[in-house]
């Protein structure tokens, strides 16, 4: 299966809970409808270890290759950051130009880490994971960065029987 119709497989996964929780708030029952979308976690604060058994079940799973990337980038680890991405990967960062590819993405992070000082003291808090036919995944994050809220969404797919991420997307929220 080409790539490129693995990302286009994955975008129905991405788009249904985001027109759930639409249609629900038109109707003004938005909580109904984020219980139906949200699976069951608390705030992921990237600390070294959240919990031993968020660490234990998250790891070689597409949460866990989120929470790595939230890790590195609390502790500014470009390596760590870039380790996490596919090599064809691309990232959309709210305000910055698309990057593409290994270098492009270290590029981007280079720039985004100097002189930041508040991601220390950023929470990451996991929304949604959906994995699609064991090869693909989609996970939706909320983050608060200072007084800044964003949120992220990730496609992931395994490479070398390892999730990486390959298309990463952030917007601020309002």
């Amino acid at each position: 299966m080409s790539k490129v119709f693995q990302r286009w497989a994955l975008l129905p996964a991405a788009i249904v809970p985001v027109l759930l929780v639409a249609g629900c708030d038109v109707g003004g029952d938005r909580t109904q409808a984020m219980k139906a979308a949200a699976t069951p976690t608390g705030p992921y604060t990237g600390s070294a270890s959240p919990t031993a058994t968020a660490t234990a079940t998250s790891a070689g799973q597409p949460r866990g290759a989120v929470e790595s990337y939230f890790n590195a980038l609390k502790a500014g680890n470009v390596d760590q950051i870039v380790s996490e991405f596919a090599a064809d990967a691309v990232v959309e960062i709210d305000g910055e130009a698309t990057a593409e590819g290994t270098k492009a993405i270290r590029s981007l992070y280079q720039q985004q880490l100097q002189g930041a000082t508040d991601l220390v003291s950023a929470v990451h808090s996991i929304v949604d994971v959906r994995t699609v036919s064991g090869e693909n995944a989609v996970v939706r994050s909320g983050s608060k960065q200072g007084e800044a809220r964003f949120r992220e969404l990730f496609l992931l797919g395994k490479v070398g029987g390892k999730w990486k991420i390959s298309e990463f997307m952030n917007n601020q929220s309002s």
